[in-house]
């Protein structure tokens, strides 16, 4: 059973306020209240800060739920303890439970979520769960919670018909998961994000490259520096710069947290839980031969850096990209970026309701259309060589796809 099909074709609905889900956790007697937590807000970057987040609370000995979205595969990817998913027929049974109140206060497929993940968390005793906002932040449901420390990783343009069209009309929205009396880690120094914080009177806030930094070094190596604590030779497994900053990001709260919680950080149960953090559909190798690499970037900032990445990464090689598209994104502009760093593009359809159609992608001016993602894989390969790379982006959505159908097939 999937929480996912009692919604159908409203599961993107979106309906700001925190009055349902507060009833609806009252009723449970407001399980969100039994255990520890660090919210997780930004436009790019929260999925991968908040498993950098998880893996060094695990690798201290907490037990730790993690709350993300969306799903690439399976559902019950959403609701993990210890980096495990929820099983399937515990699932099962918390949707039951929780039907009769997800219909009886009109939740959201992401409210219903959020209910289930904080009834899960409580009952199964976590001792600090990592939860990544929906959507935004002020009204998502997740802001119910009294985070331990709030994480902002940055801000840009996305969503923009329900967060505002200026950076500074987003950050609002983004800086209202902080609490005046606590503290609050930014990934990204911007003046938009500081003003808030300061507007907010939030006392208590640490920004990379200025309160804490990462130092990069040869080799992938970087070291950190926050207060007096000073790391050497941290490696990652997952690529790119951008891990860096996220996982910069995720150290500086994780060591923020143990400040307040009295908890001794370990220097190398730190680097290993970097190194041994992966977070899948980012930046991910799905192939070496031909090089297949699949990213979720969904917004202009996203593409640009993962086309930056690439280009450092794998220099000289030439790009052939797959994409889709959500219909409520800035999809000209995104194309735009997309046709420009790539030596050959292919689109393809996803298959949720807001996934943009074949019309859609021939009006931006796209002339290569495959409607299965696997077989627009296919078609790119016959353009591949040991001169370029294959690339698959734009979407979550997209990227979950294909590696459902990666997974599923012999290769």
């Amino acid at each position: 059973m999937n929480l996912f099909d009692f919604f159908k074709k409203k599961v993107f609905n979106i309906e700001p306020g925190l009055d349902r889900i507060t009833e609806a956790l009252q009723e449970l007697s407001n399980p969100h209240k039994n255990f520890k937590s660090v919210l997780v807000a930004g436009t790019n970057g929260k999925g991968s800060t908040c498993a950098y987040l998880e893996s060094l609370f695990r690798h201290h000995g907490l037990k730790v739920g993690l709350f993300t979205s969306p799903h690439l595969i399976q559902e019950n990817e959403r609701w993990q303890i210890n980096r495990q998913n929820i099983p399937k027929d515990k699932l099962d049974l918390y949707i039951k439970d929780l039907l009769p109140i997800i219909q009886k206060h009109s939740l959201t497929y992401f409210e219903a979520s959020t209910l289930l993940a904080f009834k899960y968390f409580s009952d199964e005793k976590v001792d600090v769960a990592v939860v990544e906002v929906g959507l935004g932040g002020r009204w998502d449901s997740t802001n119910v919670l009294d985070p331990c420390v709030s994480v902002i990783t940055n801000v840009s343009f996305d969503h923009m018909h329900l967060l505002g069209d200026t950076l500074d009309k987003i950050a609002f929205e983004k800086i209202g998961i902080t609490r005046p009396d606590k503290p609050a880690v930014i990934g990204r120094n911007q003046k938009e994000i500081i003003d808030w914080l300061e507007k907010r009177q939030v006392k208590e806030f640490y920004v990379q490259t200025v309160d804490f930094k990462p130092i990069l070094k040869e080799n992938f190596l970087w070291d950190f520096e926050f207060k007096d604590f000073y790391l050497k030779d941290i490696k990652l497994s997952m690529i790119g710069k951008r891990q860096i900053e996220n996982a910069s990001t995720a150290l500086a709260s994780f060591l923020v947290f143990c400040e307040k919680n009295s908890i001794t950080p370990v220097k190398e149960n730190i680097k290993q839980a970097l190194k041994n953090t992966f977070w899948q559909g980012r930046m991910q190798i799905l192939s070496e031969n031909p090089l297949i690499i699949a990213d979720g970037g969904h917004n202009e900032e996203g593409l640009l850096k993962s086309f930056q990445e690439l280009k450092e990464l794998f220099k000289d090689k030439k790009i052939i990209t797959v994409y889709s598209f959500m219909k409520d994104k800035e999809t000209e502009k995104m194309f735009k970026i997309i046709k420009e760093n790539s030596y050959k593009t292919v689109a393809t359809k996803i298959n949720v309701s807001r996934g943009m159609e074949k019309e859609d992608f021939y009006h931006i001016g796209e002339k290569n259309f495959i409607e299965n993602p696997m077989e627009a894989v296919e078609f790119a390969k016959k353009y591949s060589d040991e001169n370029s790379l294959i690339f698959i982006t734009g979407s979550l959505y997209l990227v979950g796809e294909v590696l459902d159908g990666w997974n599923s097939s012999d290769r």
